[in-house]
């Protein structure tokens, strides 16, 4: 967009948001005409080092609407000229190195969010992305899954009242075969520390362990999943243990740690099934709705316990050694064969 329109835009917005306490006496035209030069003031000491070369004729336009907010403000020629210097030497170099600090500070503050949120490639040129002229940006991120699946997240960025650019929405897109298969719009506020991988596995159906601040002001955790109505959450009274299932559930190899941790997450875990000393491929995934786990054989198709352990005798059969039975050895003796 071109950023110095953007100005003028975002001075009308203000003025809107202030004309009910200019109808109400609270504020006078005088105090509408310095906040508006200040606006613009500001506006041209931002974009003066980085103007592009369709916005010069724009600038031109954003001075002379300065000149003659300065005429109507100060009359006075000589005082004009020192409210003219000031701004030049001493307000504009001040604002500028201010509005440096803390835009370093905020980028700085975003590219540790994102990185938490496993979001890092976007981080590395965020400063080029995030203009300090808009109040909100989108940035779009693809993530091509597989040969048929690919993930589409947008992050939306907002200014704050301090004018800090926030990471306030992801909106996650899962498409499979060219067609939009679930789509959902994380509002951060409602989900804190929200992993990119988290949310995929929210989108593809999964549910996770979340943690959150009750009405009380107290963390606590509750399990989460997107179903067809939206946001399902399961309260803290429906118990549900990823430890004491597996524990329920011996058939099921792997370091029980290190599968809880993958499984709270919202993974789709692989792991083996052991039935008297036969080993399955299976997939397993936490099912706080049935207090259980799903299980998925080795081709990611549903699959129960009971049908797991048929498949292992099964195969112990087919392992088994054949045994071949061998003719009786004929002994020859004194010119007659004997058995």
């Amino acid at each position: 967009m071109n950023r110095v329109l953007l100005a003028f835009k975002s001075w009308d917005d203000k003025k809107n948001e202030l004309q009910p306490l200019l109808k109400a006496g609270t504020t006078d035209e005088r105090a509408m005409l310095s906040l508006q030069l200040a606006h613009l003031q500001q506006a041209g000491h931002r974009l003066r080092q980085t103007v592009r070369p369709d916005e010069k004729p724009f600038m031109t336009l954003l001075y002379n609407h300065i000149n003659r907010l300065e005429k109507q403000l100060y009359p006075n020629l000589l005082q004009r000229l020192f409210m003219r210097l000031k701004d030049r030497l001493v307000d504009g170099p001040a604002y500028l190195e201010q509005q440096t600090r803390q835009r370093a500070a905020n980028m700085e503050v975003l590219k540790q969010q994102l990185g938490e949120r496993g979001l890092t490639s976007v981080a590395g040129k965020l400063e080029q992305h995030l203009d300090p002229d808009h109040r909100q940006v989108c940035l779009p991120l693809d993530c091509q899954l597989n040969a048929a699946k690919r993930l589409n997240l947008d992050l939306h960025f907002e200014k704050d009242v301090y004018g800090d650019f926030q990471l306030k929405n992801l909106n996650g897109t899962l498409i499979e075969k060219g067609q939009a298969d679930r789509f959902y719009q994380f509002e951060l506020n409602d989900w804190p520390g929200l992993k990119a991988t988290q949310a995929l596995s929210l989108l593809e159906g999964r549910a996770l362990k979340q943690h959150y601040t009750d009405a009380m002001g107290h963390e606590s955790t509750r399990w989460v999943e997107l179903g067809k109505n939206g946001v399902q959450h399961y309260a803290a009274s429906h118990a549900f243990e990823i430890d004491a299932v597996l524990a329920a559930m011996p058939n099921i190899t792997r370091n029980k740690e290190e599968l809880t941790r993958y499984l709270e997450n919202g993974q789709r875990v692989s792991t083996h099934w052991k039935q008297n000393g036969q080993f399955l491929n299976i997939y397993v995934q936490a099912d706080p709705a049935n207090r259980t786990l799903k299980l998925f054989d080795a081709r990611m198709k549903p699959v129960t316990a009971e049908q797991l352990n048929q498949r292992a005798q099964q195969q112990a059969q087919n392992k088994q050694p054949e045994i071949i039975l061998k003719a009786p050895r004929r002994v020859q003796k004194n010119g007659h064969k004997v058995n």
